[in-house]
């Protein structure tokens, strides 16, 4: 039987945390048993989302588990990886961001068994590694992108935006590139929108909810400033999901401002959607995204949208003023204007709620 199908090997550093992990879990959870042969290869083990993983997938892992962190794990893992390819042969080895894509293809580099190479691109390279304090591992796996990928046989990327940032970048992978959106409708966020958060709802007030994690990228300051504005017009509280560096930056900000009765940050939640089903505003305030998986969470769980019009992914999902409002990046007047314009507006909320449900169904799992 097993002959008769398809092997594809995924490999990327650990399973949680984050979007991308999110969009393999569920990839890989949900192709076609009866098409492929599924494994799953790790630096790290121990992610957040390994739980939720079919019982059907083989999963390796490369690298010691004394080795603290991402970075020297997945230099550990080039040799282990590239002995699992010609122990198992697979017929596909699908890297999953960058890190693991580039040690991907130099890992199938001369090897014994040569499998087809996908690569997946889940954020827009020249902006992810353009970050004032990026560190010098990932100043590394930027310099090895325009070495490694042309040699990748298809590369699929999670928008258009992020298409056109690589093939600018990179332009022999042009021809490789395929756009698919990320699967974000499932039954576990269905099911998870229909639980009941464990903290008490703040009464008499409106609620607004933000994911991610808790980093330059994700644009939290903006929004925390910007709740100053909106608390002068409602009577609103901001509940922020995630973890990251920035943590006690936030705090401090929080604090500062005299928010510390209106904004939380609730950290890590292995079920957001439940969050999401009971706000009355969800709000994205990234300064870039790759796609922004959270948005289309939110519609499904019939929670109206405010995001920034950031690149890339938003505009593609998001019809401004429609399904969702699109406000400017980087711009906490902007976003307090949005936010006050929906919350202000029982009307448009019912309108974005039920044009958001309808957009959501275009990213159901099994479609994509």
């Amino acid at each position: 039987m097993d002959k008769q199908l398809v092997h594809v090997l995924f490999f990327t550093t650990r399973l949680g945390g984050g979007g991308a992990e999110k969009l393999l879990l569920r990839i890989i959870n949900n192709l076609d048993r009866q098409k492929f042969k599924l494994s799953l290869a790790l630096c790290k083990g121990g992610g957040s989302y390994e739980e939720a993983l079919a019982q059907d997938i083989a999963v390796y892992y490369l690298s010691w588990p004394q080795i603290p962190s991402i970075s020297g794990s997945l230099l550990l893992s080039w040799l282990p990886l590239r002995r699992l390819i010609n122990k198992t042969q697979p017929d596909v080895v699908c890297g999953v961001m960058d890190n693991a894509n580039v040690l991907t293809v130099l890992a199938t580099k001369n090897i014994d068994h040569k499998p087809k190479v996908i690569l997946s691109v889940h954020n827009p390279i020249t902006l992810k590694y353009n970050e004032p304090k990026t560190r010098l591992f990932n100043r590394l796996v930027f310099a090895l992108i325009p070495y490694t990928y042309p040699d990748a046989d298809s590369i699929i990327t999670v928008s258009q935006g992020v298409a056109r940032d690589l093939a600018a970048l990179i332009p022999k992978t042009k021809d490789l590139l395929r756009v698919i959106y990320n699967p974000c409708v499932d039954e576990e966020v269905i099911a998870g929108g229909m639980e009941t958060p464990p903290e008490n709802l703040p009464p008499g007030s409106k609620l607004i909810i933000a994911c991610g994690r808790l980093n330059p990228q994700k644009g939290f300051k903006d929004l925390i400033s910007a709740m100053v504005e909106v608390r002068k017009v409602i009577n609103a509280h901001l509940w922020i999901m995630g973890e990251g560096e920035l943590r006690k930056e936030l705090e401090e900000q929080i604090e500062s401002l005299g928010l510390g009765d209106a904004v939380r940050l609730l950290g890590f939640k292995a079920n957001p959607y439940q969050y999401m089903a009971k706000a009355d505003l969800f709000v994205l305030a990234s300064l870039y995204e790759g796609f922004g998986n959270v948005i289309v969470e939110a519609m499904i769980c019939g929670t109206p949208v405010v995001t920034t019009d950031c690149p890339f992914g938003p505009g593609e999902i998001i019809e401004d003023g429609v399904n969702g409002l699109l406000v400017k990046p980087g711009d906490k007047e902007a976003l307090a204007t949005g936010i006050i314009k929906v919350l202000s507006n029982p009307e448009l909320q019912a309108q974005f709620i039920n044009q958001g449900k309808i957009r959501a169904q275009d990213f159901e799992t099994k479609k994509i």
